[in-house]
Protein backbone atom coordinates (compact mmCIF):
# COMPACT_ATOMS: atom_id res chain seq x y z
CA UNK A 1 0.00 0.00 0.00
CA UNK A 2 1.53 3.40 -1.13
CA UNK A 3 1.49 6.43 1.62
CA UNK A 4 -0.77 8.45 -0.72
CA UNK A 5 -3.46 5.18 -0.96
CA UNK A 6 -2.67 4.46 3.33
CA UNK A 7 -4.56 8.23 3.57
CA UNK A 8 -7.13 7.94 1.37
CA UNK A 9 -8.08 4.79 3.07
CA UNK A 10 -7.75 5.13 6.68
CA UNK A 11 -9.76 5.32 8.88
CA UNK A 12 -11.45 1.78 7.53
CA UNK A 13 -14.58 2.01 9.78
CA UNK A 14 -17.02 4.20 10.05
CA UNK A 15 -17.68 6.22 13.47
CA UNK A 16 -18.45 9.55 14.93
CA UNK A 17 -15.13 10.77 14.54
CA UNK A 18 -12.90 13.80 13.29
CA UNK A 19 -9.31 12.76 11.75
CA UNK A 20 -6.16 14.99 12.76
CA UNK A 21 -3.12 14.60 11.73
CA UNK A 22 -2.67 10.66 10.78
CA UNK A 23 0.88 10.80 11.48
CA UNK A 24 0.66 11.82 14.95
CA UNK A 25 0.71 8.86 17.30
CA UNK A 26 -2.43 9.47 19.68
CA UNK A 27 -5.89 8.44 19.05
CA UNK A 28 -8.70 9.82 21.89
CA UNK A 29 -11.77 8.31 22.09
CA UNK A 30 -14.57 10.13 24.80
CA UNK A 31 -16.57 8.07 25.69
CA UNK A 32 -20.21 10.13 25.88
CA UNK A 33 -18.77 13.21 25.67
CA UNK A 34 -18.95 15.19 23.11
CA UNK A 35 -15.28 15.89 21.29
CA UNK A 36 -16.29 18.83 18.97
CA UNK A 37 -16.64 20.71 22.48
CA UNK A 38 -13.22 19.79 23.48
CA UNK A 39 -11.24 21.87 20.98
CA UNK A 40 -8.26 19.08 20.83
CA UNK A 41 -5.12 18.97 18.80
CA UNK A 42 -2.15 16.95 17.62
CA UNK A 43 -4.43 13.53 17.73
CA UNK A 44 -4.56 11.23 14.91
CA UNK A 45 -8.39 10.39 15.44
CA UNK A 46 -10.73 12.06 18.00
CA UNK A 47 -14.24 9.88 18.52
CA UNK A 48 -17.41 9.02 20.80
CA UNK A 49 -17.47 5.34 21.91
CA UNK A 50 -21.02 4.52 23.50
CA UNK A 51 -20.93 0.41 23.44
CA UNK A 52 -18.81 -2.28 25.46
CA UNK A 53 -18.76 -4.29 22.07
CA UNK A 54 -19.10 -3.10 18.67
CA UNK A 55 -18.03 0.68 19.79
CA UNK A 56 -14.73 -1.14 21.03
CA UNK A 57 -14.47 -3.42 18.14
CA UNK A 58 -14.11 -0.22 15.70
CA UNK A 59 -11.50 1.63 17.98
CA UNK A 60 -9.27 -1.45 17.86
CA UNK A 61 -9.80 -2.01 14.00
CA UNK A 62 -9.44 2.05 13.44
CA UNK A 63 -6.12 2.33 15.72
CA UNK A 64 -4.14 -0.67 14.49
CA UNK A 65 -4.75 0.03 11.16
CA UNK A 66 -3.00 3.31 11.32
CA UNK A 67 0.96 2.05 12.18
CA UNK A 68 1.41 5.66 13.43
CA UNK A 69 -0.74 4.77 16.80
CA UNK A 70 0.96 3.86 20.04
CA UNK A 71 -1.27 5.87 22.50
CA UNK A 72 -4.80 4.88 22.78
CA UNK A 73 -6.11 7.82 25.29
CA UNK A 74 -9.43 7.03 26.93
CA UNK A 75 -11.54 10.06 28.59
CA UNK A 76 -14.67 11.89 29.20
CA UNK A 77 -18.25 11.09 30.61
CA UNK A 78 -18.41 7.12 31.15
CA UNK A 79 -21.31 5.83 28.69
CA UNK A 80 -24.47 3.99 30.41
CA UNK A 81 -23.11 0.40 28.20
CA UNK A 82 -19.36 1.27 30.24
CA UNK A 83 -17.43 1.46 27.37
CA UNK A 84 -14.47 3.21 29.18
CA UNK A 85 -14.62 0.43 32.09
CA UNK A 86 -15.21 -2.11 29.16
CA UNK A 87 -11.94 -0.92 27.29
CA UNK A 88 -9.66 -0.62 30.64
CA UNK A 89 -10.49 -4.11 31.32
CA UNK A 90 -9.82 -5.18 27.99
CA UNK A 91 -5.90 -3.54 28.13
CA UNK A 92 -5.89 -4.92 31.95
CA UNK A 93 -7.59 -8.19 31.83
CA UNK A 94 -7.51 -8.90 27.91
CA UNK A 95 -10.54 -11.90 26.76
CA UNK A 96 -11.52 -15.01 27.49
CA UNK A 97 -12.71 -17.61 25.44
CA UNK A 98 -13.64 -19.90 27.09
CA UNK A 99 -16.85 -21.32 25.73
CA UNK A 100 -16.63 -19.76 22.24
CA UNK A 101 -17.07 -16.07 22.28
CA UNK A 102 -14.61 -13.58 23.03
CA UNK A 103 -15.48 -11.43 26.38
CA UNK A 104 -13.92 -8.84 27.60
CA UNK A 105 -12.46 -10.20 31.37
CA UNK A 106 -13.93 -7.41 34.20
CA UNK A 107 -16.16 -5.64 31.76
CA UNK A 108 -19.50 -4.37 33.81
CA UNK A 109 -21.12 -4.15 30.35
CA UNK A 110 -24.35 -6.35 29.43
CA UNK A 111 -22.89 -8.01 25.56
CA UNK A 112 -18.85 -7.09 26.36
CA UNK A 113 -18.44 -9.57 22.94
CA UNK A 114 -15.45 -8.73 20.50
CA UNK A 115 -16.66 -11.24 18.14
CA UNK A 116 -16.85 -9.47 14.75
CA UNK A 117 -12.39 -9.05 14.88
CA UNK A 118 -9.94 -11.69 15.12
CA UNK A 119 -8.45 -12.96 17.88
CA UNK A 120 -5.01 -11.73 16.58
CA UNK A 121 -6.22 -7.94 16.06
CA UNK A 122 -7.33 -8.20 19.90
CA UNK A 123 -3.95 -9.40 21.25
CA UNK A 124 -1.51 -6.95 18.90
CA UNK A 125 -4.17 -4.04 19.95
CA UNK A 126 -3.21 -5.44 23.69
CA UNK A 127 0.53 -5.56 22.62
CA UNK A 128 1.17 -2.59 20.57
CA UNK A 129 -1.04 0.19 21.89
CA UNK A 130 -0.63 2.45 25.46
CA UNK A 131 -4.16 2.64 27.29
CA UNK A 132 -4.38 5.82 28.93
CA UNK A 133 -7.00 5.77 31.63
CA UNK A 134 -8.61 9.38 31.68
CA UNK A 135 -12.40 8.08 31.89
CA UNK A 136 -14.63 10.92 33.88
CA UNK A 137 -11.88 13.60 33.18
CA UNK A 138 -13.69 16.12 30.75
CA UNK A 139 -10.95 18.76 31.19
CA UNK A 140 -9.45 19.49 27.88
CA UNK A 141 -6.27 21.29 29.50
CA UNK A 142 -5.96 17.81 30.81
CA UNK A 143 -7.04 15.84 28.12
CA UNK A 144 -4.63 18.02 25.98
CA UNK A 145 -1.47 17.81 28.00
CA UNK A 146 -2.22 14.12 27.83
CA UNK A 147 -1.89 14.19 24.36
CA UNK A 148 1.13 15.87 24.37
CA UNK A 149 2.94 13.82 27.02
CA UNK A 150 1.99 10.70 23.93
CA UNK A 151 5.55 9.80 22.52
CA UNK A 152 6.06 7.59 19.47
CA UNK A 153 6.58 4.04 19.81
CA UNK A 154 7.80 1.73 16.93
CA UNK A 155 4.96 -0.55 16.05
CA UNK A 156 4.75 -3.11 13.44
CA UNK A 157 3.27 -2.62 10.07
CA UNK A 158 -0.60 -1.99 10.08
CA UNK A 159 -2.56 -4.82 9.55
CA UNK A 160 -5.00 -5.24 6.91
CA UNK A 161 -8.50 -5.87 8.65
CA UNK A 162 -12.14 -6.00 7.67
CA UNK A 163 -14.55 -5.79 9.61
CA UNK A 164 -18.56 -5.62 8.74
CA UNK A 165 -20.87 -3.05 8.79
CA UNK A 166 -23.01 -2.87 11.87
CA UNK A 167 -26.43 -1.89 12.27
CA UNK A 168 -29.34 -1.88 14.25
CA UNK A 169 -30.03 -5.33 14.73
CA UNK A 170 -26.00 -6.77 14.97
CA UNK A 171 -26.75 -6.86 18.43
CA UNK A 172 -29.31 -9.71 18.18
CA UNK A 173 -26.80 -12.37 17.87
CA UNK A 174 -26.19 -11.71 21.46
CA UNK A 175 -29.44 -11.83 22.30
CA UNK A 176 -29.29 -15.32 24.44
CA UNK A 177 -26.44 -14.21 26.31
CA UNK A 178 -27.57 -10.72 27.08
CA UNK A 179 -30.12 -12.21 28.31
CA UNK A 180 -28.12 -14.50 30.71
CA UNK A 181 -25.88 -11.62 31.78
CA UNK A 182 -28.72 -9.60 32.76
CA UNK A 183 -30.54 -12.52 35.01
CA UNK A 184 -27.29 -13.10 36.60
CA UNK A 185 -26.93 -9.76 37.23
CA UNK A 186 -30.39 -9.51 39.06
CA UNK A 187 -29.53 -12.99 40.66
CA UNK A 188 -26.59 -11.13 42.45
CA UNK A 189 -27.93 -8.20 43.83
Amino acid sequence: MTKRSFYMAWPITSGDYVVGDPKSPVAVVTLASDYRNLNLKNYAICGTCFTENFGIEKIIVNVLSNPHISCLIVCGKESEHFAGQSLLSLAENGVSTFGGPKKIVGSEGVIPYLNEIPATAISRFLREIEVIDLVGITDPSVIQQAIDSCSRKERNEAPELFMPEIDENSWKKYESQVKQNVMSKIKRE
